[in-house]
């Protein structure tokens, strides 16, 4: 016999396994996404979901618990305050952060996209169209302010070669484009063309090292502006899955029965469908149906709930699931063709419904054979109810085959 209740240990071993099925049903950061709401798309840089060609250079995460005696070449300290969500990203080593430092081609340096130091931002999009890109970023040099922009591992002309230029030794929106006439560029000239619904990957990559980036929107107002730390991230997490109400316990089966759905009353004494519990149990409003067996069959169908029809079928073990009750510890019996192979007891319980698992052990099954559920309902006298005291009824949800 095996009972969740039978004492102290069994009960602490369930509520830790409740306690971690619990933690997860939560989604983490790893099963949510970016997606647009209301045509923008929010996103802190610290989140990306990949990072590849760093061996040069590595964007590198900053936080509260960072510590700026990091021992990367970087000429100057670590910018928190006033960073979104407390948090941000950095190239580094940075080698080149004013014009009169060596600049090395593919080292310091990348006019290429996508050569070095390559982060990749899953998003979803729920329309296609151009979306113009602004990067919260931090600059105190006149070489530490560029950086390449791309979708799904391509390098479009037009998001190419962000520039900062205004708002040194701060954190400051820009959306400019560097060109050969204007190295600053002019506002909301950084854009892609999402070409359709769906989960498309932002990459950034390295133009200068020493570009430290906060947050980046994607938008398809051509107008916007953002302010600030600008607007939260827009990231959509799932809702926690629902954890299983039944058959709580039961961490291995190959078949479950389920009394309701699979057993008929036979007898004088029947059983009713009690769907709050999703289990079988015994009107015990009805005088003559207490202190009596009530009884319950199942004809094994030819093909043994299988596929194919098959000549028979050998489970190691069979798990009779009851549910105690507060009222009464209700007696059952399992029998197989009227043979009587499983006789057991509800324990004495706090905890209405709770459920009890009792083992049958090994059993052979036929096709024809027939599976008998009897149980009865009974009082402990001890809940008092109209005039005398309330009966438990008798209740079990169903049979557990475990091969």
């Amino acid at each position: 016999m095996r009972v969740n209740n039978m004492d102290k240990m069994l009960t602490f071993t369930c509520l830790l396994f409740s306690l971690s099925t619990a933690t997860h049903s939560f989604a983490s950061i790893k099963d949510s996404i970016i997606t647009t709401e209301n045509g923008i798309a929010v996103i802190e840089a610290e989140h990306y979901s990949t990072q590849h060609k760093a061996d040069t250079r590595r964007w590198i995460i900053f936080n509260s618990r960072s510590n700026s005696a990091h021992g990367l070449a970087d000429s100057d300290k670590i910018h928190l305050e006033d960073a979104s969500n407390n948090a941000y990203i950095e190239l580094l080593p940075d080698t080149r952060t004013n014009h009169y430092e060596p600049l090395k081609h593919g080292v310091n340096f990348s006019a290429k996209p996508g050569k070095l130091a390559v982060l990749t931002y899953p998003v979803y999009f729920d329309a296609p169209g151009k979306y113009f890109v602004w990067a919260r970023a931090f600059s105190t040099g006149s070489e530490d302010n560029g950086l390449h922009v791309g979708l799904n591992n391509t390098w479009p002309s037009s998001s190419q070669r962000l520039q900062l230029c205004e708002g040194k030794n701060k954190w400051t929106w820009a959306s400019n484009q560097r060109r050969k006439d204007n190295h600053c560029g002019t506002p909301n000239t950084i854009w892609l063309d999402v070409p359709e619904s769906g989960v498309h990957n932002i990459t950034l990559s390295m133009r200068e090292d020493g570009f430290e980036l906060d947050k980046i929107i994607l938008t398809r107002d051509a107008n916007y502006k953002p302010a600030g730390v600008g607007p939260s991230e827009t990231r959509h997490t799932p809702l926690p899955l629902p954890l299983k109400e039944t058959f709580v316990d039961v961490q291995k089966y190959s078949l479950i029965l389920e009394a309701p759905q699979t057993f008929e009353s036979a007898g004088d004494v029947p059983f009713y469908h009690d769907r709050r519990n999703s289990a079988l149990g015994i009107d015990a409003r009805e005088t003559q149906y207490r202190n009596v067996w009530a009884t319950s069959e199942l004809k094994v169908p030819e093909k043994m709930w299988g596929k194919k029809a098959s000549a028979q079928k050998t489970f190691k073990n069979v798990i009779l699931v009851t549910l105690g009750e507060i009222d009464g510890e209700s007696p059952y019996k399992v029998l197989l063709n009227n043979n009587e192979i499983g006789s057991y007891t509800n324990s004495e319980t706090e905890t209405d419904y709770q459920e009890n698992y009792f083992d049958l052990g090994s059993l052979t099954l036929k096709p024809g054979d027939i599976i008998t559920v009897k149980s009865k309902a009974v009082t402990n006298g001890k809940i008092p109810e109209n005039g005398g005291t309330a009966y438990a009824r008798g209740r079990w949800r169903g049979l557990v085959f475990q091969e």
